[in-house]
């Protein structure tokens, strides 16, 4: 719990507010969801216990608070957890996870991808109290076609196809670029 509670503060800290707790019992673990500020227009939610299974934590971003991203996060901290459990393989960028159902009400996106915390201050990916390192990843919500995609193709070519297509990663309402 003290490193949960660390990372919550290095969270609020760089945030600029602070967060709101949630458990979920699909992970067995607390999340937190920041509010937007005035220099951050964006909900963020992000586990806080997940490093327990490889060392990683994972967020999500949203324009809007939507109870249901809590749920998505927490399915997916479930099946980090579960295959950490079951073979020691970590969180990775360029890991893809289904939501079962798409990310917001009327979205075509129900998958997320995982990759660096881009939208972050620099520094802020890796945490560490000296004895514990932890780094964080950006869940990108993706559409079936677009995780179609990146299997065949990888990461850095579906990178390139967003930066192409202008993405917006925080539109959930986007349309998939292919």
């Amino acid at each position: 719990m003290l490193v949960a509670r660390q990372l919550y503060d290095h969270c609020s800290r760089l945030f600029g507010s602070d967060g709101e707790l949630y458990y979920t019992e699909k992970a067995d673990t607390l999340l937190a969801v920041f509010p937007p500020t005035r220099e951050r227009g964006w909900w963020t939610y992000t586990t806080l216990e997940l490093h327990r299974s490889g060392g990683v934590e994972c967020m999500l971003y949203s324009y809007h608070f939507d109870g249901a991203f809590i749920s998505h996060l927490g399915r997916v901290a479930a099946e980090v957890a579960r295959r950490w459990e079951e073979t020691g393989r970590g969180f990775a960028n360029g890991d893809v996870f289904a939501l079962g159902k798409p990310i917001q009400k009327g979205s075509s996106l129900q998958f997320v991808l995982a990759t660096p915390a881009d939208f972050e201050v620099e520094g802020f990916d890796l945490f560490t109290n000296g004895s514990d390192v932890v780094w964080f990843k950006m869940l990108h919500a993706i559409s079936g076609s677009e995780a179609e995609f990146l299997s065949r193709e990888g990461l850095a070519a579906l990178e390139r196809q967003f930066a192409d297509a202008e993405v917006n990663s925080l539109d959930v309402m986007r349309p998939p670029v292919m």
